[in-house]
């Protein structure tokens, strides 16, 4: 089981790195910062070279970087399933956590493979 998490969240990260640079920039900038200087001292930004070279560093990658990208992805794989089912709830005190999982056998195959990587990593 913890093999298939390991190799899940491998996955996980390496399609945020194939994601759009806008999403979770902002938290990216903070929790990859350091990340990308170490790993990627001399890599002009633009066209997607920083998120190469990070892509082909997945292994060293710090686990706050790690944590950033899996959370991108969480909430990329699950944007339509809250619209869906949970467009009228504010999020805040576990009230979106609460109505996905109310909601869970009508979630997406993605969403809910987001929902249990993201339980498992609270273990």
């Amino acid at each position: 089981m913890t093999r298939l998490i390991g190799i899940t969240s491998s996955l996980f990260l390496g399609i945020a790195l194939l994601l759009p640079s806008s999403m979770a920039s902002a938290e990216l900038a903070g929790a990859g910062l350091k990340d990308a200087k170490s790993m990627c001292p001399g890599v002009v930004p633009g066209g997607g070279k920083i998120r190469d070279c990070l892509k082909a560093n997945l292994r060293g990658l710090s686990d706050e970087c790690k944590d950033v990208l899996v959370k991108a992805v969480n909430v990329k794989a699950c944007a339509a399933d809250v619209k869906q089912h949970c467009a009228d709830v504010k999020a805040g005190e576990g009230r979106l956590e609460a109505c996905m999982k109310s909601h869970v056998a009508n979630l997406s195959d993605a969403c809910k493979v987001a929902m249990a990587n993201a339980a498992a990593g609270d273990d």
